[in-house]
Parts: structure tokens; sequence; C-alpha cells
């Protein structure tokens, strides 16, 4: 996998998706939107709203590798919301694909917890695909009406990626904040410790410039990245696009379109 990143793996490597996810630097663990799928199950727990959303990035790694990914989530009459993700990582010589089923369930009115179990499938060309199941679990708070605090963990159970590899399914701690002020500024912080890695710290800031425009930006410490984007919205859709620049990858967008009912 060298030929992609340092940091790659065989496959399962968990990646937030969603430009509002991306603006703290892949992060959003503290972050209540229709990508909560992907970034914390247990905010869906307070969602008040069904949800559709699509995301898609071209990554810079290498030519022709992109990142998609479609989610939905649906606002249960009697309690909950589940939902549903299905993503795509790769090109046509290496493709890692992941599947997932969630459940957010708001337990108070200041917490909620979620889950997700995850069927994960990697293909390399001329060496085979690999298949593992896995889940992620996590819990958010509101402290208060201005600081949410969440925490979410990625493949607790350390399985490994098929019967034939000692190669595990990367685990991945997370736990962060978000601050708001009048509704008009959020400001979030973030560490992530994925075991095979350096411990990452992100932050990010978003400004709601009118009902219709927000200013985003952001930045993630390993590997060192800085983020910058906006937000448009109108009625219940939402349209969003952001820059992300590295040293290494250089400069990569990404899209995201959402749309709530």
């Amino acid at each position: 996998m060298e030929t992609f990143s340092s940091s790659c793996y065989a496959g399962g490597e968990y990646r937030a998706i969603g430009t509002r996810m991306m603006t703290p630097g892949l992060g959003g663990v503290s972050i209540i939107s229709p990508y909560s799928t992907s970034s914390n199950q247990a905010a869906m727990g307070f969602s008040e709203h069904s949800s559709v959303a699509v995301y898609y990035a071209n990554t810079g790694i290498g030519e022709g590798v992109n990142n998609f990914l479609l989610m939905g989530q649906y606002h249960l009459p009697k309690g909950g919301t589940i939902g549903l993700t299905g993503s795509y990582f790769g090109y046509n010589l290496f493709s890692d694909k992941k599947f997932g089923i969630s459940y957010g369930l708001k337990l108070a009115d200041f917490v909620a917890i979620g889950a997700q179990l995850d069927i994960l499938n990697n293909k390399v060309s001329g060496y085979g695909s690999n298949t593992a199941v896995t889940f992620e679990i996590g819990t958010l708070f509101k402290i208060n009406k201005h600081i949410q605090a969440g925490m979410h963990i990625y493949n607790p159970a350390r399985v490994r990626y098929g019967k034939n590899t000692e190669e595990r399914v990367p685990t991945v701690f997370r736990l962060g904040a978000t601050y708001t002020t009048k509704e008009k500024i959020w400001i979030t912080g973030e560490i992530e410790q994925d075991l095979n890695l350096n411990l990452a710290f992100r932050a990010g800031i978003d400004y709601l410039v009118n009902q219709y425009l927000i200013i985003r930006g952001g930045m993630l410490s390993y590997p060192l990245t800085g983020n910058l984007g906006v937000g448009l919205k109108y009625k219940s859709a939402h349209f969003e696009i952001l820059g992300s620049y590295q040293k290494v990858t250089g400069i990569s967008p990404h899209i995201g379109i959402s749309y709530e009912f």
C-alpha cells in the first residue's frame, strides 16, 4: 500500500466523511449533522429530522484515487434514529468499501448513545479481496446550551481483515468538544489516537455570515493539513465545498450535498 501513503492499511481505515467534518481536519465527533452516521452515531440520537447526504473528495494521494459516500438517516416516530452508510475509496487497482447500519438513541436531554455495524471489503488487483465485520460505538453529551462533548471508538474488538491475514482493521479512539456562541460561531477541538499512528489533534471554526452562508476553516496536526471552505443553505438543502492542503498531496477538493426532511 506504500504506493498511496505511508499511513495506508490493507483496508478498513477510519475515514470521517463530509465537508463539515473536514473543517476540524477530518473530525466531527461532537457535531450533530446529516454526516453523523460516519462521524459519531450517538449524534443521530439528538437529530430531529431525517436526512440524506452525498460526499465526494479527490484525495490527491494518486491519480484517480477518489472517495465517495452515500448515507441516510431516518428519525423514528417513537424515538431514536436509524442510519445507512455506503462508502468507496480507491481506484481501478485498489478499492476499500464499507457498508454500515447504525442506530442512535437519546437517553436524556443531555446524553445520547449510538453504534454501527460495519461490513468492510477491500480488493487489490492481482491479490484478491478480504472482508471483515466490525462495529463502532459513541456517546454525545450536551453539557449546556453552548458546549457539546463526544467520544467515539472505531473497531474496539480489533478484528482481523480476512481469515488469511494477520492484518488488523485499525482501532481508533476520538474525543472532542464543540463550543457554540449565539448560534453564529462554532469552535471545535478534537484528539484522535489510532493505535498504529501518532496522536493527532484537530481544530476548526464555523462562522454563520447570514442564514444562507457559512465560512469555515480548520487544521489537522498529523499529517499537517489545513482546510478552508464555505457552506450554502437554502431551506432544507445544504451545499458545501472545501479545499484541504497537505504538503505531500497538495490541494484536494471536497464536495458535500445534504437534504433534511
